[in-house]
C-alpha cells in the first residue's frame, strides 16, 4: 500500500494518550499529551504555555535555526513497567485547535540513555497503530 503524496511520514504512527514533560532550551519544564507515536517522531497536545515556552528562543526559529526541546515520558516494555523515555526534538509543525489547545509535531533527533530500543519494545508489543 503506498502512502499519500501529502504524507511524509515513513514510520508507523501508532495511537497514545500518556503524559510527558517538555523542557525548553532554557530550562522550563512544561506538561504535554502524547497523543501519537511513531520511531521517527510524535504528535503533542499542548497549551499556550508550553508554545510560548517554546517560541521565547532570542533567535527566530528557521531551518538553519529550528526550534528544538527535551522530551521525557516512560512506556512499558515486556520486561519493565516505567521504563524512562528521554529524546530530543525538533519542532515539524504547530497548529491551532482552540485558544488554548495546539498539536505539535516534532521529529526526533537524539535518543538518550538508549531508549530507542525500549520505545521500540514498547511499540511492537502494545502499540495500536492508527
Amino acid at each position: 500500500m503506498t502512502q499519500p503524496a501529502h504524507e511524509q511520514r515513513i514510520a508507523t504512527r501508532f495511537k497514545t494518550d500518556f503524559s510527558a514533560r517538555v523542557t525548553t532550551e532554557n530550562g522550563h519544564s512544561l506538561p504535554a499529551s502524547v497523543t501519537n507515536i511513531s520511531l521517527s517522531g510524535l504528535q503533542l497536545c499542548c497549551d499556550h504555555c508550553l508554545v510560548k515556552a517554546l517560541m521565547s528562543k532570542l533567535a527566530p526559529h528557521t531551518t538553519r535555526n529550528p526550534l528544538r526541546f527535551s522530551l521525557s515520558f516512560t512506556v512499558a516494555t515486556p520486561q519493565h513497567r516505567h521504563v524512562p523515555v528521554d529524546i530530543i526534538c525538533q519542532q515539524v509543525y504547530l497548529r491551532r485547535l482552540g485558544d488554548d489547545s495546539f498539536l505539535l509535531g516534532a521529529m526526533f533527533e537524539t535518543f538518550e540513555h538508549g531508549c530507542e530500543q525500549d520505545l521500540r519494545d514498547h511499540l511492537q508489543h502494545f502499540g495500536v497503530a492508527e
